[in-house]
């Protein structure tokens, strides 16, 4: 057979034959990077990538937090990963994030946006469930296309594709314990075609344990703890994936270790500057024989707190802030919540009565002056002995009348209401709580984190002590009892004698 007619064309058909013959050797000799996120590293902020449930804790809400991760430092198309998201806690035990999410595994690029929710059932003071949502939606195309029609390339057959992926959670917790599953992609629905993007047999699932310990310290090692976590996860088509990572973490530093079967060895270091900004980063080396020649993976976090605990408990300040209210909040509310319920008659009968009220109250402060000035007149023109029982007489009435508007107000002593402006809460316990005045200086939701900071109180030479509210849920800790409101507002203004900086305010036990 003459094959004289192609001799024009051999340049062109040699160059595309070599193309295909060096990509496909390139394919073959290349480690493949599994499909799924690479977040088993995220042990503080952004973790909620890892468990959706970690939004409670470990996010550190509320936050805005940024994740890269640079994968083998390739000269050329780097797998790389971009994550950034904020989050924020709710009123009681739930919170959200929401974020931006970018990753490219050599093969696809994934660009999107995350949605989080979780929620934690509190069931005991040790024992809690917290279960967490993921919704990702992504963008997906090929991270190189220049040979996209080769043999053992991936092909897009209609291009670009836009896909919705749910990823639930929990997380049980039993005191310091936690044990967490997650299905990473359990809805993987591909919006463009119209139908699902993977079958069941391509589903990704993880487990994980882990065991927090406190370690008491002072300075910069106050607050610290020890948390080692192991995990295991399957991928599909690829050998099961496992490893751990421990976390040693204090309010200002952190230092992290791990080992994954396949990427290989980690270490990680990070601080937090100001009480708000945190910055950290980390090295991973790949040990197994499939990664000969691979670069090092480095992964940079950084994170914003907008709202600062006063130690390490993910949940304690935010709480505060949340569910203590000034006594005149929580009367004002109380107040609107029984006028909504009134009717129109009803509320035009109550402001009648507060009126008519006001009205007698002002006709007896009235009567009151004139039979202050009345007993004035009679007192002066009396000689001395007579005057000076008249005088003990007008300041018995005076103090009469003044005890009976406190009463009309409050039915306590001036010196024993809040000042305005103060941070005062008052209440009658179902608990057998002795009545009094309490310098609170946190509160507690978690036992971890009430013990550690228990220790922390007496590590500086203080007698903490504390007691729970059932209807709470939480343990209140405070540094003394006092009998009378003026004893209390020394303690707290003189930072209990200057021996202690912190945050202290006022909570009243009142007798039932």
């Amino acid at each position: 057979m003459n094959f004289t007619f192609l001799y024009p064309y051999m340049p062109k058909l040699l160059i595309i034959f070599f193309a295909l013959l060096i990509s496909g050797t390139v394919i073959a000799q290349d480690v493949p990077l599994p499909q799924d996120l690479r977040q088993y590293n995220l042990t503080q902020f952004n973790s909620s990538l890892l468990n959706p449930s970690f939004t409670l804790d470990r996010n550190n809400p509320q936050s805005l937090s940024l994740w890269t991760r640079w994968q083998w430092q390739q000269i050329d198309a780097d797998p790389t990963t971009v994550f950034i998201n904020y989050s924020h806690r709710l009123k009681g035990n739930a919170a959200f994030g929401v974020g931006f999410l970018q990753q490219n595994t050599g093969v696809f690029l994934q660009t999107g946006g995350i949605l989080n929710y979780a929620y934690e059932f509190n069931f005991t003071e040790d024992f809690k469930i917290a279960m967490g949502l993921n919704v990702v939606g992504f963008q997906q195309e090929l991270a190189d296309n220049r040979f996209q029609q080769g043999p053992g390339l991936p092909i897009l057959n209609n291009g670009p594709a836009f896909v919705l992926q749910a990823s639930p959670g929990i997380q049980l917790g039993y005191e310091n314990f936690r044990l967490g599953f997650v299905g990473e992609n359990i809805v993987d629905y591909n919006v463009t075609d119209g139908g699902k993007n993977n079958g069941y047999e391509e589903k990704i699932f993880l487990a994980h344990a882990s065991y927090e310990f406190s370690i008491p310290g002072s300075g910069v090692f106050e607050g610290s703890y020890l948390r080692p976590m192991a995990y295991i996860k399957t991928v599909p088509t690829l050998d099961t994936q496992y490893g751990m990572n421990t976390l040693f973490a204090t309010q200002k530093l952190w230092l992290q270790a791990g080992y994954h079967n396949f990427y290989g060895v980690s270490g990680g270091i990070g601080g937090t500057f100001f009480g708000k900004l945190s910055i950290g980063a980390l090295a991973e080396f790949g040990t197994s024989q499939d990664l000969d020649g691979k670069e090092p993976t480095f992964e940079i976090v950084t994170s914003y707190q907008f709202a600062a605990p006063i130690v390490r408990d993910d949940i304690s300040e935010l709480e505060q802030e949340e569910e203590i209210l000034q006594p005149s909040e929580m009367e004002e509310e109380t107040e609107i919540e029984k006028e909504k319920k009134l009717s129109r008659k009803e509320r035009k009968a109550l402001a009648l009565a507060a009126a008519k009220k006001t009205q007698d109250s002002l006709l007896q402060l009235r009567r009151t002056q004139d039979s202050i000035a009345v007993a004035k007149s009679k007192a002066a023109a009396a000689e001395n002995e007579l005057r000076l029982k008249e005088l003990q007489r007008k300041k018995d009435s005076l103090d009469t009348v003044t005890k009976e508007k406190e009463v009309a107000v409050e039915e306590v002593p001036a010196a024993e209401q809040p000042k305005k402006g103060e941070r005062f809460e008052e209440a009658v316990l179902t608990e057998d709580i002795r009545p009094g005045y309490y310098l609170i200086v946190n509160i507690f939701g978690t036992k971890t984190y009430y013990n550690r900071f228990m220790q922390s109180l007496k590590d500086k030479g203080l007698d903490p002590k504390s007691f729970y509210r059932t209807e709470k849920k939480h343990n209140y800790v405070y540094l003394e009892r006092y009998d009378s409101l003026q004893e209390a507002r020394k303690g707290r203004d003189s930072k209990f004698f200057g021996k202690y900086q912190e945050t202290i305010w006022i909570f009243r036990v009142k007798a039932q």
